[in-house]
């Protein structure tokens, strides 16, 4: 059986959850989830700009700083490289989109098509025969954790000091800052 799931990953702006994945709410309407994030070792976090696809690392603020840092307008941030500006919550990079599917398949997905197949065979077996029905769901196996690599080069910007971002170390071209999109000198 295949399934497709739509979901979506809602993060504060730029501030990061340090909370294991967890069921954390949930009612017949909505589940929330939360998943860890790896850092690298100077604290950045590895993001994809949902138009070019390039990966870059933003540094997120902790909850403490979470009233200091800069807020994009309406549009979201600009992307580094190609100076696109995207909404706040489509720059998930696709292990990270893909470790999101893999959680709520497993804790939300999952557990509901087993209960839904358990009511299905009950229905069964109390038609007396009259209706007979198979279910089966295959779990998907949990994905390995993320991990950081410290890679990439740093770049600061004058309009935006605490926004520092990380680019390819061979990107030779403007650097732009997450959220006025000025290219950095």
């Amino acid at each position: 059986m295949s399934t497709r799931t739509i979901y979506s990953l809602v993060e504060p702006p730029r501030a990061m959850s340090h909370h294991p994945r967890t069921i954390t709410g949930m009612s017949e309407d909505e589940v929330t989830l939360e998943m860890s994030l790896p850092l690298d070792s100077e604290g950045f976090l590895r993001r994809e700009c949902p138009t070019c696809e390039h990966e870059f690392k933003w540094l997120p603020s902790s909850d403490d700083e979470e009233a200091d840092i800069a807020v994009p307008d309406d549009g979201g941030y600009f992307c580094p490289y190609c100076g696109v500006q995207a909404p706040t919550d489509l720059w998930l990079t696709q292990a990270q989109a893909d470790l999101a599917q893999n959680i709520i398949q497993r804790q939300v997905l999952g557990p509901m098509l087993k209960d839904f197949g358990k009511d299905i065979d009950r229905i069964g077996r109390n038609s007396g025969g009259l209706i007979s029905v198979s279910t089966e769901f295959d779990e998907p196996n949990e994905l390995d954790p993320l991990t950081e690599a410290d890679d990439m080069r740093r770049v600061d910007f004058a309009c935006h000091p605490g926004e520092p971002v990380k680019v390819l170390d061979d990107w030779d071209r403007a650097v732009r800052c997450l959220v006025c999109g000025e290219a950095a000198p």
